[in-house]
């Protein structure tokens, strides 16, 4: 992504007054961009944050230097959904990427055990949709106080 590139050289002598420089911040969201590109949950699904590429915390106040020091509405609106995507990863999930993967569903399947199948993994999701949609309101109200809405 050559956009993120670009744009993070032009700043990357500026300093984030909380500790985490542009550089370092830069370097934590390219890290997450490509795990992003590899390893998301697809909508619906959870994963454990212990998958992602540094801690959740580090990655969000990344993505907030980067938006306070990069002023650009392009770039600051894939970091925001990038900070938003947080929530498909939460703490104690295990090793499996929970949740219906419908691209790995046989359609051939008899009907009555696709939908058993289906119903199966959606079940598992009970516990941790109320999570996500939780965190999700945290985040978003976040980028709010960053002044990114």
């Amino acid at each position: 992504m050559g956009m993120f590139n670009s744009l993070f050289r032009k700043v990357a002598a500026r300093q984030e007054s909380a500790g985490l420089d542009i550089v370092k911040a830069q370097s934590v969201v390219q890290d997450y961009r490509v795990f992003l590109e590899t390893s998301a949950p697809l909508p619906g699904r959870v994963a454990d944050e212990r998958q992602l590429p540094h801690s959740k915390e580090l990655i969000k106040h990344a993505i907030s230097v980067c938006m306070r020091v990069i002023r650009d509405p392009q770039l600051n609106e894939h970091l925001k959904h990038g900070y938003l995507m947080l929530s498909a990863w939460q703490n104690d999930v295990g090793d499996t990427i929970l949740g219906v993967d419908f691209t790995q569903l046989d359609l051939d399947t008899d009907p009555i055990e696709l939908a058993d199948i289906i119903q199966r993994k959606s079940d598992v999701m009970s516990k941790w949709t109320p999570m996500i949609k939780a965190e999700q309101s945290v985040l978003r109200a976040e980028l709010e106080a960053l002044g990114v809405s």
